[in-house]
This record gives C-alpha cells, sequence and structure tokens, in this order.
C-alpha cells in the first residue's frame, strides 16, 4: 500500500491542494454573501467564477505534475492584487495568500513534482 507521499505528494504540493480548495471555498463564500447582500452580486460573480476557477486550474494542473499551475498561480496574484488597488484595500490579504502558494513551489520536494512531467516525455 502507498504511502501518504506516493499518494498524493510531498508536504508542500498537499499544502498547494489544500491552499487552492481554501480558495475555491472562499469564492464560493464571497459570491453567495454578495448575492445574499445585494452588494454587487454580478461582478462579484464574475470575478469569482474568474479566480476561483483559477484556483481549480491550480489544483488541477499540480495534480498533472503541470508547470501550468505555477502560471495560474500568477494569474491569480495579478488579479488579487487588482482588487486590492482597485476594489478593496483588504484583498492585500488575498495577496499574500497566493505569495504563500507560490513559495512553495519553490521547494525542492515541489521543483521536482513540477519536472516529473516533462521527464516522462
Amino acid at each position: 500500500m502507498p504511502n501518504a507521499r506516493e499518494r498524493f505528494g510531498p508536504a508542500p504540493i498537499i499544502a498547494i491542494h489544500i491552499l487552492a480548495a481554501i480558495g475555491v471555498i472562499f469564492w464560493i463564500s464571497t459570491i453567495v454573501g454578495a448575492f445574499v447582500d445585494g452588494s454587487r452580486p454580478w461582478s462579484v460573480l464574475i470575478v469569482g467564477v474568474i479566480l476561483g476557477g483559477a484556483h481549480v486550474l491550480i489544483s488541477r494542473f499540480t495534480t498533472l505534475h503541470s508547470p501550468r499551475a505555477i502560471a495560474a498561480m500568477w494569474f491569480v496574484m495579478i488579479g488579487d492584487l487588482l482588487l486590492a488597488i482597485f476594489v478593496n484595500w483588504q484583498a492585500i490579504g488575498l495577496v499574500c495568500f497566493t505569495i504563500v502558494l507560490l513559495g512553495l513551489t519553490r521547494a525542492p520536494s515541489a521543483r521536482r513534482w513540477y519536472t516529473a512531467a516533462a521527464l516522462k516525455e
């Protein structure tokens, strides 16, 4: 029976999946909250689907050992930064969250994880 590392990946990869899931949950709750409050629900829905969808892609690309996950993280970083600058300064917390995601990709085990697909070809 494979151990957790073989089954799910090294700790930084598991953390990336967990943080991506938290990002999806954050956007779902933000969208629901916007519709309940009536505060620009359609704008929040559009942004939430785009950035929440990017979190789904981060997890999916990570599962596939694809470095496109890192590109998706940068997409989220830019989106969060634009939110912080133009919409609400409190979105800087989202930027920090994304910095953690990007930092996890720099761990040696995560770097090996993302290059594994290229080595198989």
